[in-house]
């Protein structure tokens, strides 16, 4: 399945995508790289299109393009995202448990009460503006995140506190 399909079929109803073999899918609606200021209103807001509540879960998304993507309260559980880009995109609520996120990019995500318990986050990029809270209870390769450009502290819930302002753990 490619992305024009997948966008196609959730336009017409359909929510389970469990399973599919998305890899390299272009799920943003808009080409990669595009002048923002051609777009209409919502596209100048960041958000490109619209897949929230979809279910993605085990799905290979590996090199996929999800820039700006609302995938609010989403399931990606055990997804492939290896490589994804999903800059802008909206996680808000989303399940990403048990997701391979290595080398993600997530700069500027919104991942507010974002359920990433066991995610595997190796060299993922991680980069928001706001305070944020996802659920990283497990994760793996944390060490290895880049928080970049970030003043944060996340507490995990064995206590574990990751600060990123001193960049010494």
């Amino acid at each position: 399945m490619n992305g024009k399909e997948l966008l196609r079929r959730y336009a017409a109803g359909e929510r389970d995508f469990s399973g599919v073999d998305l890899t390299g899918a272009n799920l943003s609606g808009v080409h990669r790289r595009f002048d923002i200021d051609s777009y209409a209103e919502p596209y100048r807001q960041g958000i490109t299109s619209d897949l929230s509540g979809i279910n993605l879960s085990a799905a290979n998304l590996t090199q996929a393009y999800l820039g700006g993507v609302n995938l609010e309260g989403a399931n990606l559980s055990n997804a492939n995202l290896t490589r994804a880009d999903l800059s802008k995109s909206n996680l808000t609520n989303a399940d990403l448990s048990g997701a391979n996120l290595t080398e993600a990019v997530l700069e500027w995500a919104e991942l507010d009460g974002t359920n990433m318990r066991g995610a595997n986050l190796s060299h993922a990029e991680i980069r928001v503006g706001d305070v944020f809270s996802p659920d990283l209870t497990g994760a793996k390769n944390l060490k290895t995140v880049d928080f970049t450009g970030m003043a944060i502290e996340l507490t995990l819930e064995d206590g574990t506190v990751i600060d990123t302002t001193d960049y010494d753990w």
